[in-house]
Protein backbone atom coordinates (compact mmCIF):
# COMPACT_ATOMS: atom_id res chain seq x y z
CA UNK A 1 0.00 0.00 0.00
CA UNK A 2 1.46 3.33 -1.09
CA UNK A 3 0.14 6.49 0.54
CA UNK A 4 0.49 9.44 -1.85
CA UNK A 5 1.81 12.91 -0.99
CA UNK A 6 4.19 11.75 1.74
CA UNK A 7 7.92 12.47 1.40
CA UNK A 8 9.09 9.19 2.95
CA UNK A 9 7.56 6.86 0.35
CA UNK A 10 10.89 5.95 -1.19
CA UNK A 11 11.68 2.86 -3.24
CA UNK A 12 13.51 0.14 -1.37
CA UNK A 13 16.49 -0.02 -3.72
CA UNK A 14 18.01 3.23 -2.44
CA UNK A 15 21.32 3.01 -0.52
CA UNK A 16 19.60 4.00 2.74
CA UNK A 17 20.15 0.56 4.39
CA UNK A 18 23.89 0.92 3.74
CA UNK A 19 23.95 4.18 5.70
CA UNK A 20 22.97 2.40 8.92
CA UNK A 21 26.26 0.44 9.41
CA UNK A 22 28.29 3.57 8.71
CA UNK A 23 26.47 5.26 11.60
CA UNK A 24 26.42 2.29 13.98
CA UNK A 25 30.04 1.20 13.58
CA UNK A 26 31.65 4.49 14.70
CA UNK A 27 29.00 4.89 17.39
CA UNK A 28 29.79 1.47 18.85
CA UNK A 29 33.50 2.06 18.31
CA UNK A 30 33.37 5.24 20.36
CA UNK A 31 30.76 4.40 22.97
CA UNK A 32 31.84 0.87 23.85
CA UNK A 33 35.41 1.84 24.85
CA UNK A 34 34.13 4.91 26.69
CA UNK A 35 31.60 2.88 28.69
CA UNK A 36 34.26 0.24 29.37
CA UNK A 37 36.73 2.86 30.63
CA UNK A 38 34.12 4.51 32.88
CA UNK A 39 33.00 1.20 34.36
CA UNK A 40 36.56 0.00 34.92
CA UNK A 41 37.47 3.34 36.49
CA UNK A 42 34.52 3.12 38.87
CA UNK A 43 35.38 -0.49 39.69
CA UNK A 44 39.00 0.39 40.47
CA UNK A 45 37.96 3.38 42.59
CA UNK A 46 35.47 1.25 44.49
CA UNK A 47 38.08 -1.47 44.99
CA UNK A 48 40.61 1.05 46.34
CA UNK A 49 38.15 2.42 48.91
CA UNK A 50 37.36 -1.03 50.23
Amino acid sequence: MIIPNLPFNLPFNLPSPSILPSILVPLVGLLLPAITMVLSHLYIQNDEIL
